[in-house]
């Protein structure tokens, strides 16, 4: 993993935290931990499938060999194991191979700890239960991102739309930092739109502009449209002087209530 320019991303916290059925918010403890025992490598890196650089979690040479000794012992251990109606005895490293799809350690041992006892046929349904979660998550995810992107439609979030959002973020159980990248992703869509919308808007007004004259229609068009691409009375006003110096000169300037009503 040293030398890998992308990290899989399997190695983030978050995927981390879903493959062992440790909560997101307790991980970083357990990590620093493990950090500090010499057993794992946390390193910044491009990961497979994400935009931004983060910090991947993987084994050092003393972890790797430290998990061995750890899949051994817990493979070698006898558990009972309820199969078609009756109790077996079984080495959890057996487990897996008696069920139709893979299974992890971790996934065994979750579901004994959860349950408190082991039946082959709720194993069998594991890898569907975990997916069915993480499609639950993406929907939760995804309804926070609309919710959170119509509040910020117009530039800003008023208090009572903060409110409505904090509640729905607890209801949902979105993570203060999946919030912060959503509401960074939506802002900065929102500065390339008005970049884009400045732009129209400019050549529009540089077409009308072009004879120096502006009659009534026109400056409904103007208005219209400005209200339409949430272009402001300020941002108006100073591509109105930029277009008249460009093709009038300093000595033709026009205010720019001449060009869309106040």
């Amino acid at each position: 993993m040293d030398d890998r320019y992308v990290l899989p991303s399997e190695l983030t916290q978050e995927s981390i935290a879903g493959s062992t059925g440790i909560q997101r918010k307790h991980l970083p403890q357990y990590l620093k931990d493990l950090i500090g025992d010499g057993l794992v490598i946390q390193r910044k890196a491009h990961m497979k499938g994400m935009k931004q650089r983060m910090n991947g979690y993987y084994l050092s040479p003393n972890g790797f060999a430290r998990s061995g000794e750890l899949r051994k012992r817990i493979g070698d251990l006898v558990v009972p194991v309820r199969l078609t109606g009756k109790v077996v005895r079984m080495k959890i490293s057996e487990i897996d191979d008696a069920t139709s799809k893979h299974i992890t350690f971790c996934d065994i041992v979750t579901e004994a700890a959860l349950k408190g006892s082991l039946d082959m046929e709720s194993l069998e349904t594991i890898e569907s239960r975990k997916l069915h979660a993480i499609e639950k998550k993406d929907e939760a995810t995804e309804a926070y991102r609309r919710a959170l992107a119509t509040a910020w439609r117009d530039g800003r979030v008023t208090a009572t739309e903060r409110f409505l959002i904090e509640e729905l973020r607890s209801l949902l159980k979105i993570s203060e930092k999946k919030h912060g990248t959503l509401e960074t992703e939506i802002l900065k869509k929102l500065a390339e739109d008005h970049m884009e919308f400045l732009r129209i808007y400019s050549e529009v007004l540089e077409i009308a502009l072009s004879d120096g004259l502006l009659d009534g229609p026109e400056v409904e068009i103007l208005e219209s449209l400005r209200r339409m691409l949430r272009i402001s009375r300020e941002d108006h006003d100073n591509l109105v002087k930029d277009i008249r110096m460009e093709l009038f000169g300093p000595a033709n300037g026009v205010s720019p209530d001449e060009v869309v009503g106040k």
